[in-house]
């Protein structure tokens, strides 16, 4: 069962009235667009994130730019559920972001199935360089957020966590998973996600290396399973804000120390099997948790976009 239905709009778009462009465009294999269009918005999107760094270097006491990142952020939504030029392709964005309300009750087991699969990852993420080779540079942040006011760090922290969690939601579970999906299937569409997920931090990110694709593959499983069962990226959303506001001052140092610093590579001490139980164990919790979220999404009606 798919809600959301693109068939009639997407031959609408490759008609003969509509601009030559356009009609080539949907002649390149919907893999390699999907892949194109889920950049642009990263790149695009993320383009005022400059600001963040303009903000600690002219005025570090007064974080201003998590009003900027806010207002930013929200004119990409709108933009991305359809508003704006040009208003033939307003419903195809809005279905390809998947940026669906939700019920109270589809909302509580969302959270709660996605929460407890995000500490699994989680401590998958911090288990990884415990048992691979890391650079032991990796976890350092490109500016020192220790040297400014603690709320001025914070906001950044959460700039950049709202950045991660809207944009690369809108990017990987909305527009390039929607499209891959409807051509290929949810499993490829998943699996093909999740690649382009890890290559992206993995040429932008030290600690990226091959180790961590398993990570990747699974945070893209995870957030995949939501979509699928919501057929919303909301959950995600707000999922990914809070695991990065989390994740990123314990990696990084910000909260105790750099991650890398305290590991005895190759090594099973307490930490890491303290990884494992955490991943085992908040892993199977969520199963049922996703059980009773596929059930709940069962009872509820289809989902109309516009």
């Amino acid at each position: 069962m798919d809600p959301l239905p693109l068939r009639g709009v997407e031959d609408t778009m490759a008609a003969p009235q509509a601009p030559a462009a356009l009609r080539l465009w949907h002649r390149i294999p919907v893999l390699i667009r999907a892949v194109i269009v889920g950049e642009l918005i990263l790149t695009v999107g993320g383009l005022p994130a400059f600001l963040l760094f303009v903000n600690l270097k002219v005025a570090p006491a007064i974080p201003w730019s998590l009003a900027t990142t806010a207002l930013w952020l929200w004119l990409c939504w709108r933009y991305l559920n359809g508003t704006g030029w040009p208003r033939f392709t307003s419903l195809q964005r809005k279905r390809d972001l998947r940026g669906c309300r939700l019920s109270a009750q589809m909302w509580r087991w969302s959270l709660l199935a996605g929460g407890l699969g995000m500490v699994s990852v989680g401590a998958l993420a911090f288990l990884t360089p415990r048992v691979a080779s890391i650079p032991r540079d990796a976890f350092k942040l490109p500016v020192d957020l220790s040297t400014v006011p603690v709320w001025t760090m914070w906001s950044i922290l959460l700039a950049i966590s709202a950045f991660a969690g809207v944009l690369e939601e809108a990017a990987f579970r909305g527009y390039m998973l929607s499209q891959i999906e409807r051509r290929h299937g949810w499993v490829l569409g998943i699996l093909i996600t999740g690649t382009v997920f890890f290559a992206d931090h993995h040429f932008s990110h030290a600690y990226a290396t091959v180790a961590f694709l398993p990570f990747f593959l699974a945070v893209s499983t995870l957030h995949g399973l939501l979509v699928y069962f919501t057929r919303s990226i909301l959950p995600s959303v707000l999922l990914h804000t809070v695991a990065d506001l989390v994740v990123i001052p314990i990696q990084y140092g910000l909260v105790g120390h750099p991650v890398v610093s305290t590991l005895s590579i190759h090594a099973l001490d307490s930490s890491s099997l303290t990884c494992v139980g955490l991943l085992v164990g908040f892993g199977v919790a969520s199963v049922p948790a996703f059980v009773r979220l596929a059930h709940v999404a069962r009872g509820q009606p289809e989902i109309d976009p516009t």
